[in-house]
């Protein structure tokens, strides 16, 4: 995740992700694991109504990365 729009998950422990958004922006998602510490965890952004979000996955990427940093507390 050090390239892309996952590039702000970045933790520096060999962490793996994806990236994901649905047509218009309604959905935007990341899903990220971290092998040696087995963890794996998803962050999905959207509104209710399914209106759009105007926003990227990129902003999941971020959110996942500064949560993982403190749960492995990095």
């Amino acid at each position: 995740v050090q390239y892309g729009t996952g590039r702000g998950a970045y933790v520096g422990l060999d962490e793996a992700g994806k990236t994901g958004t649905t047509n218009r922006g309604v959905d935007l998602w990341f899903v990220g694991y971290i092998p040696n510490k087995s963890m794996v965890t998803g962050i999905w952004l959207g509104n209710d109504d399914n209106s759009p979000t105007y926003s990227s996955s990129g902003q999941a990427a971020q959110l996942w990365g500064n949560y993982m940093k403190k749960v492995v507390g990095e």
